[in-house]
């Protein structure tokens, strides 16, 4: 068991770190000419492909071993603690929201970067980067609330 909670611990580290990183090159990418933009952009939605929705994997399924083996190990009185809730529910509506919308929103992203790398930047564009802000904006947030939500509450 406790290779399942390196795991998960794991995970939570890639998703959290790579959240943070796409964050800080997204707004660093904001202020570039549109090529480099672009390649930014690129490379943000291969981070989001390797590390972050890799995370979100590892924590989602190392967190259903996890809870499953709490009534198995004699741990069932703590599905009763308010904290593991908060804990598993904002883990689950955070990773949903990196695998459903943020991976599909950053890969079409890419898909538009390296379109129009030599060119302009299409409307489009605009419209995918802030969706893939949003996602990331809330689904760390959320992942930050699960994380503390054993420490804090």
């Amino acid at each position: 068991m406790s290779l399942v909670m390196f795991v998960h611990i794991l995970g939570t580290a890639l998703w959290i770190g790579g959240g943070v990183a796409g964050m800080l090159i997204a707004s660093s990418a904001s202020a570039e000419p549109g090529p480099v933009k672009a390649g930014a952009y690129r490379i943000l939605a291969r981070l989001h492909a390797a590390v972050i929705g890799l995370g979100a994997l590892l924590v989602l399924g190392t967190g259903v071993v996890l809870t499953m083996a709490l009534d198995s190990s004699g741990l069932g009185d703590l599905m009763r603690e308010p904290k593991l809730w908060v804990m598993i529910l904002a883990g689950i509506a955070a990773g949903l929201a990196v695998l459903f919308m943020g991976l599909p929103t950053a890969s079409r992203l890419g898909a538009l970067s390296v379109a129009s790398a030599k060119g302009e930047l299409p409307p489009a564009f605009d419209i995918y980067r802030k969706r893939l802000a949003t996602v990331s904006t809330v689904s760390v947030t959320l992942a930050v609330v699960a994380l503390l939500a054993w420490y804090v509450l």
